[in-house]
């Protein structure tokens, strides 16, 4: 005896027919009704949602002038995938901590080591075909990124670089942190 004819396994000989029906657009929801009174925040919002919408979306990679091997790779691989563009962030306040001729030196430590550390990202994503640009910041950290993502609709992801300890106890494979800023208040 076939086992499949005892289970009842594999085509059946003769299929059903559906059919298909196109369903009706659910009518739109007027401003009034979405914002209940508050129509002035209701149409900035529609308007900054359809504007998001209709733009390219862009990953916002941010690092501290020092390379992780970890977001580099992430970052194009899910901009590859995704079909979108990569902006490079290297932000640090660290050199905001000296004063005088060393605070110059530390700013521009910083620079040239994000410079140096940039040219990574740039080559592999070009090389993956994915378009990256590359900017530098001396300030705090959350402070760009909320200035950076609110001058840019266009930025949908933030990765953030993951921090040394992880990296080192799971040199394998360590996690990248990534904020939807379209589910997010950032």
């Amino acid at each position: 005896m076939d086992i499949r004819k005892l289970f009842n396994f594999g085509r059946k000989k003769h299929s059903q027919e559906f059919q298909i029906t196109k369903l009706n657009k659910p009518k739109p929801v007027t401003i009034g009704e979405m914002a209940a009174g508050n129509q002035t925040a209701a149409s900035n919002d529609i308007a900054r949602m359809l504007e998001q919408q209709n733009m390219a979306t862009r990953i916002l990679a941010v690092q501290d002038g020092e390379h992780s091997t970890a977001l580099v790779d992430y970052a194009v691989k899910m901009a590859q995938k995704l079909d979108c563009e990569i902006i490079a962030l290297d932000v640090s306040e660290e050199p905001l901590n000296h004063s005088g001729p060393r605070r110059e030196r530390e700013i521009n430590r910083f620079n040239q080591r994000a410079r140096h550390n940039a040219e990574t990202m740039l080559l592999k994503a070009e090389t993956m075909g994915v378009k990256c640009r590359h900017i530098i910041q001396v300030g705090n950290q959350e402070e760009t990124i909320k200035a950076l993502s609110q001058d840019d609709k266009s930025i949908r992801y933030v990765l953030i670089k993951p921090a040394q300890e992880q990296v080192s106890v799971n040199k394998r494979q360590a996690r990248v942190p990534v904020v939807d800023l379209k589910c997010s208040s950032l």
